[in-house]
Formats: structure tokens, sequence, C-alpha cells
């Protein structure tokens, strides 16, 4: 949230928040925003390694991955498509967002980042350009799983809220390969493999992060 608050202010600061508020304003906040956004990149980039190993198991497309996304994830026909423990919708955001887009914005924000590595003016200016376009696409991308991981899809919060547990009801209705999975009893099916049948929920862990 911050790298992409800071960079959006550096971005578009100029345009919006300098003829509202002025120069000393605007002043203050691109100083921390450039801070702030070249301290945390590097972080960021570590925290994104570490995330993308912790899940990828777990992403690995499915062959029904494609049907869910003819349809939409049911959103589209309102009918009830069954997925596995992430959806294709997220697995989607892991490979496209947290995969591809963090190694390019990444890569592009290390060159602006350490501009003494002989990398000529040429090079700057592309990984300038190539970095804020990347950027909004990442940034847009997350606003939108950010919705329906809250007010879009009901439930989806409370999930989140309380640890990873939901009901069977919700586990079936939302994730029903993962949900038959838990049920069979199948070794690693639950999060952390776990989840057991005889318990009244099923266990999701880490839902949405």
């Amino acid at each position: 949230m911050i790298l992409a608050i800071s960079g959006v202010l550096l971005l578009f600061g100029k345009y919006v928040v300098l003829p509202l508020f002025g120069y000393t304003l605007f002043s203050w906040l691109a100083v921390l925003s450039k801070n702030l956004h070249n301290f945390i990149g590097p972080l960021f980039l570590l925290a994104a390694a570490l995330m993308f190993f912790t899940y990828l198991a777990r992403n690995i497309p499915r062959a029904y991955d494609i049907a869910w996304l003819f349809k939409g994830g049911g959103m589209l026909t309102g009918e009830h498509v069954p997925a596995g423990f992430f959806n294709a919708g997220e697995k989607i955001v892991f490979w496209v967002g947290l995969f591809l887009f963090t190694i390019v914005v990444g890569a592009s924000g290390l060159v602006l980042l350490f501009p003494n590595f002989d990398q000529g003016r040429a090079i700057m200016q592309y990984s300038n350009i190539i970095h804020a376009v990347t950027a909004v696409f990442y940034v847009a991308m997350m606003l939108g799983h950010i919705y329906l991981g809250s007010v879009g899809m009901e439930g989806a919060y409370e999930c989140m809220r309380t640890d990873g547990k939901v009901d069977e009801q919700w586990a079936k209705e939302h994730h029903e390969y993962w949900y038959n999975e838990v049920m069979k009893g199948r070794p690693g099916a639950g999060a952390a493999g776990t989840a057991s049948p005889a318990r009244a929920g099923a266990m999701k862990e880490g839902w949405k992060l």
C-alpha cells in the first residue's frame, strides 16, 4: 500500500496535488514518497519472493481452471462453477501480478534505484516508463483483487478475519474441488495438511493473501 500510494503521488502529484495544495505541501509529500518508495521497494521484493514460494504449490493451473475462466467464475452466467483451493482468477493474480508484474517493476525499479552501475540515460528512461506503466496495471489489478476479497464476495473478508476458517457450506459453494479433497481426507488437501472431515468447519489458511 505504501509503494502504491507513494508511487501514485510521484507519478501524478505534479498534476493533482500541486494545483490543489501548492508547492510547500507537494514538496513535502514528494520527498516523503521518494524516500518511502526507495527504501520499501527492496523489502517488497523480498516479501514477494517469500510469498511466491509459499503459495506456489496451490497455484499450479489445473484443467478445471479453464472452465472457470470461460464462465467468469459464475459471475457472467450466474451458475455455480467449482474451483480448487485458489480459483482461476486468484491464480491469474498470482502469476500475472505476484510473479510477472513483480519481476518487471522490481527489475526496472532496481535500475532506477541504483544508477551507479553504468546503465546509460536511455536505459534509465526506458526503465522509468516500464516501471510506471507496469505499476499502474499492478495497482489496478490489486484494487480489483481487494474489492473481490472484501465487499465483492460475501464471506471472503470474514474468512480472512477468522484465521482463514470457513464453514463447509461456503467452502463447497466457492471452492468445491478443494472441499471434496478435504472431505476425502487426501494427504495435504487441508489448509497446512491439518483439515479433517470430522471438524465442523473446513479450513483454508491464507485465504486471499
